[in-house]
C-alpha cells in the first residue's frame, strides 16, 4: 500500500511548475563612448573618438613628435577621463591582455597615482596598481568609481629593451560594487 502510494505521489509530481513563456519588452540604446554609462572622453592629443569608440594613438602628436623615445619609460597625464554616468557605484578594471605586451602598458587613474605617488602629475614613473597587490599582471584597475564621479587616467609605455612596442586593444570591464561581483 505505501509504495502504491509513494508512486502515485510521484507521477503526480511537485505542484512546481516545468516552464514558462512569456513576452516582455526590453529597451536599450547604444551610446558612443562620451555619453555612455561608462563615459570615456579624450583629454590630451594622444586621445581621440573614431566614430562612437575612443582610441588611443601614441605613435603622432601631430606637433612633430612621431613616438616614444627608444629603451625609454614614457609617462602620460591625463589621456583621457572615466566617467560614471551610471546610477550604481562601479569597479571598474582594464584588462590589457588585448596588447601585443600588456607588462609594457601601465594605466593608472589619477586617485591611484596620488595615493602612492604623492601630487599627480609627478615627475616619477606611474606605480602600477599590480605593484600594490592589485590585479594579475594583465590588469590595471581604476578601483571604485562613484556615480556622477569621474578621473583622469594616465599611461605610461615601457619601451626598455624594445626596437618597436605593437599596441592592440583593452577592454574595461566594470561590475557594481554592490552587485554580486563587486567588492562592495
Amino acid at each position: 500500500m505505501g509504495s502504491l502510494a509513494a508512486g502515485s505521489a510521484a507521477a503526480m509530481g511537485t505542484g512546481a511548475f516545468a516552464s514558462v513563456e512569456a513576452t516582455r519588452t526590453v529597451g536599450v540604446n547604444v551610446a558612443g563612448d562620451k555619453s555612455a554609462y561608462l563615459g570615456l572622453t579624450e583629454t590630451s592629443p594622444y586621445a581621440e573618438h573614431n566614430g562612437k569608440q575612443l582610441v588611443l594613438d601614441f605613435s603622432d602628436n601631430n606637433n612633430g613628435g612621431s613616438g616614444i623615445n627608444a629603451d625609454s619609460v614614457t609617462t602620460f597625464d591625463g589621456v583621457f577621463r572615466m566617467t560614471n554616468n551610471g546610477p550604481n557605484d562601479l569597479d571598474i578594471t582594464i584588462d590589457k591582455s588585448g596588447l601585443a605586451n600588456p607588462d609594457k602598458w601601465f594605466f593608472v587613474p589619477k586617485e591611484v597615482y596620488e595615493e602612492y605617488s604623492g601630487s599627480y602629475p609627478e615627475d616619477s614613473f606611474y606605480p602600477s596598481w599590480d605593484d600594490f597587490g592589485g590585479y594579475e599582471t594583465t590588469n590595471a584597475s581604476g578601483g571604485g568609481l562613484d556615480s556622477g564621479n569621474s578621473t583622469l587616467v594616465g599611461v605610461a609605455i615601457d619601451a626598455r629593451d624594445r626596437a618597436s612596442l605593437p599596441g592592440g586593444e583593452i577592454r574595461f570591464a566594470v561590475t557594481d560594487t554592490d552587485g554580486p561581483y563587486g567588492s562592495g
